[in-house]
């Protein structure tokens, strides 16, 4: 939005703050003066993010000024050299002044910076820059806080800004980061547009830190988002805490640029021609683990992006991992690779199929008989039929059942296991539903798309339950029916 169009949104806050003003001043009933008073505060506070915005367009403003005339400042600059001491001292000290108005017209800006992440992969993150600084080599830089920090090491500083904090370097919190002026980038707002069900996102969590989360409703400007990390819960968001993916910007910039290469096939796909690896993607296992393979590399003079060797020549893409059949030996590992290739696929077990075959089709008289034992013999009694005449190659369909009221030890212990699964995810589910209660308790008569997104969790997590306590009955039938046997059976 230009200044102008900012100029007047403030105007038509003013207006309406005032109105609701008189309204509060009237006296209206309790239940409509409290939806007042939050309008008015939410007025307030839009009114002052208005103003912020309009003091950094006009900052752009001035800054974009200020670079049509840098062939004047450099020539001025020149002039400044050629005079005698007594000028230099006097350039230095509008030098200083100009640094200082510089600092402070950069003061507050809002930028993407760089971020380089433990395991050694580079992202571009909203930021705010608080004051400019030199670099080591001397070359200019400025000090950012990331706005939309992703682990705890990004969230600012509270004391940071007011130069309270008693912590200084040791503070677990970010006293910004010092980056070069070349890396930064413009600032782009969060298109919120691109956001639907289903799609990935960065939710704001309770405790300032944004995580990633897939988006599972949305309703009135306000977002119910599944974080992905199993430590944390579903939550409902406005639009002020979540944002799109920090990389589908980038991927969709990449993509765009790829003008060939578009396969709808999702298999992976070898290319002749050899082509770097991007160095944001390279490493990024190790988001998984402590990262310590970056950082031999890093110490040993690596540079990401670029080759191994000493004319960055090598190898760039890593080595893919490759899972081989356990028990079998190297040779026969690459003889099925090498039959995979030419095409002729002979998975190993056709001659265990073809060896099944032929030993079903053997005909009754060259095969073993099966041992007579006490069930045999009180079948034979009860039914008439002798398990052994009708045994001739087909298995019997009374063998299955009995297979069952056996309950072998692995029957058992599987039993025993599923049942235990069961009861945790019963226990799990009731906590489940505790802490719905609680939530719903809490927002009653605040957010009623919130609460009856609590009262459909609420339904949906009675009815688990009882499809739980129900396979939970089911199993306990089934281990005691196996136990009654074992009993009966032990003579």
């Amino acid at each position: 939005m230009d200044e102008e169009s900012l100029e007047a949104a403030i105007q038509a806050y003013n207006a309406q703050l005032q109105q609701v003003e008189l309204a509060l001043g009237a006296g209206q009933d309790p239940s409509q003066q409290s939806d007042l008073i939050q309008l008015q505060e939410d007025l307030k506070q839009l009114i002052e993010l208005t103003e912020s915005s309009l003091v950094a367009v006009k900052k752009s403003k001035l800054l974009a000024a200020l670079d049509t005339n840098d062939e004047e400042y450099a020539a001025f600059k020149e002039a400044i050299a050629e005079l005698g001491t007594d000028d230099e001292l006097s350039c230095s000290e509008e030098e200083e002044e100009s640094d200082r108005e510089e600092e402070e017209e950069l003061s507050g800006m809002k930028v993407k910076a760089p971020y380089y992440s433990s395991w050694g992969t580079l992202e571009y993150h909203n930021a705010m820059i608080v004051g400019t600084e030199y670099l080591e080599d001397g070359s200019a830089g400025v000090r950012v806080l990331y706005l939309y920090p992703t682990h705890k090491s990004l969230k600012p500083c509270p004391f940071f800004l007011d130069d309270k904090c008693r912590f200084k370097e040791n503070c677990r919190f970010s006293h910004g980061q010092v980056v070069s002026v070349e890396e930064l980038q413009p600032f782009q707002e969060p298109n919120l547009s691109t956001l639907e069900v289903g799609s990935a996102c960065l939710a704001k969590h309770s405790d300032g830190i944004w995580y990633t989360a897939k988006i599972t409703d949305i309703d009135s400007g306000y977002y119910t988002v599944k974080f992905d990390s199993l430590l944390l819960k579903e939550a409902v968001v406005e639009g002020d805490s979540i944002i799109p993916p920090l990389r589908n910007e980038d991927g969709a910039s990449s993509a765009e640029s790829d003008e060939d290469s578009v396969d709808d096939s999702g298999y992976a796909k070898e290319n002749g021609e050899w082509a770097p690896a991007c160095s944001s993607s390279f490493g990024g296992w190790e988001a998984h683990t402590r990262g310590i393979g970056s950082k031999l590399l890093v110490q040993m003079g690596y540079e990401f992006g670029k080759g191994l060797g000493k004319n960055s020549e090598g190898r760039v893409e890593p080595v893919q991992a490759v899972v081989l059949p356990r028990g079998k030996s190297l040779d026969q590992c690459a003889e099925v690779l090498q039959r995979k290739k030419q095409g002729r696929l002979d998975p190993g077990n056709s001659k265990k199929s073809r060896a099944k075959g032929n030993n079903t089709g053997r005909s009754p008289a060259g095969s073993r008989k099966p041992p007579h034992n006490v069930f045999d013999f009180l079948n034979e009694k009860l039914r008439g039929k002798s398990t052994g005449e009708r045994a001739g190659g087909m298995a019997l369909p009374e063998r299955k059942s009995k297979e069952i009221y056996h309950a072998s030890k692995s029957t058992k212990k599987a039993l025993s296991v599923r049942l235990f699964q069961t009861m945790e995810k019963i226990e799990q589910t009731q906590k489940d539903i505790k802490g719905i209660q609680q939530a719903l308790a809490r927002n009653i008569g605040r957010h009623s798309i919130a609460t009856a997104q609590l009262e459909e969790k609420l339904a949906n997590a009675h009815k688990q339950l009882g499809q739980l306590q129900a396979q939970e009955a089911s199993l306990q039938r089934e281990q005691k029916k196996a136990d009654t046997h074992k009993k009966m059976t032990e003579f």
